[in-house]
């Protein structure tokens, strides 16, 4: 499973912490708290996703499924997640390779 950690080092790639609590109306200790945590609240992965052009519902499930306790309960979700990560990755390498 993808971790939202990477969604927000993706979005520093391209600007400060500073600049993107700025553009996102948050303080920036909020995105130093979250490096520091390595992991990011579930509003603030669905900000970035859109912020991003990502899907916002799946960053907010991944961000969301971190803060829980590891249990069977959540390694079925996690799983299931791969799985709908794999075959989405599958269909558009399809469709890329169709499109050539």
């Amino acid at each position: 499973m993808t971790k939202s950690i990477e969604l927000l080092d993706e979005a520093l790639e391209t600007r400060s912490a500073s600049e993107l609590a700025r553009q996102l109306k948050t303080n920036r200790s909020t995105i130093a708290t979250a490096k520091m945590k390595g992991r990011i609240s579930p509003a603030l992965a669905g900000n970035l996703a859109i912020d991003l052009g990502a899907d916002p519902l799946t960053w907010i499930a991944i961000a969301a499924l971190e803060g829980e306790r590891k249990s069977p309960l959540l390694t079925k979700l996690e799983l299931a997640l791969d799985f709908s990560n794999a075959l989405q990755k599958r269909k558009s390498l399809k469709n890329s390779v169709v499109n050539l």
